[in-house]
């Protein structure tokens, strides 16, 4: 019985330590109301947690990132805001998939200070080493996305171990 209640523990403590990361990106874009119409920081940031669910589109992502930039205008604070939203993990249930999904459109994200900046990816992925220090690296010095999606610049820094999606 006590193991039984320790697994249960130790799996909630691994759900809650993966899941609901979004909350932090989420608090940085709450934070830019400053910017913008009034409330459209907060209108923003609620809309990042379901973009960062397992069964969102990767392009989803991306697009709202470059919506943050669109209505919240180009002050390195904003655009530090959607690089992190850019870089955020999305969540992932590896009992469920064994690959996360990263976006195939090479249109996205359309805002130049965005391109060439890859996400993190779930530690339990194959191959997440390369990818999150990769995605580190380019929110610092973002990689050459000329011409290239996510998941091409991605696969070009050595991370392949992820299904293409399209927009």
């Amino acid at each position: 019985m006590q193991t039984k209640i320790f697994l249960l523990v130790a799996l909630a403590a691994l759900t809650e330590a993966r899941f609901g990361q979004e909350g932090s990106v989420q608090n940085i874009i709450q934070g830019l109301g400053a910017f913008g119409n009034p409330g459209a920081a907060g209108t923003l940031a609620g809309q990042t947690p379901g973009v960062l669910l397992a069964g969102a589109s990767a392009c989803a992502q991306l697009e709202l990132a470059d919506q943050i930039v669109a209505e919240l205008g180009t002050d390195p604070e904003v655009i530090a805001a959607a690089a992190a939203l850019v870089a955020a993990e999305k969540n992932f249930n590896p009992f469920a998939q064994d690959t996360p999904n990263l976006c195939s459109d090479a249109s996205l994200p359309a805002t130049p200070e965005l391109r060439g900046i890859i996400p993190a990816v779930d530690p339990a992925v194959d191959g997440a080493d390369v990818q999150n220090a990769n995605s580190a690296t380019s929110l610092a010095t973002p990689f050459d996305a000329t011409g290239l999606s996510v998941a091409e610049v991605s696969r070009a820094q050595g991370f392949e171990n992820f299904n293409d999606q399209a927009a």
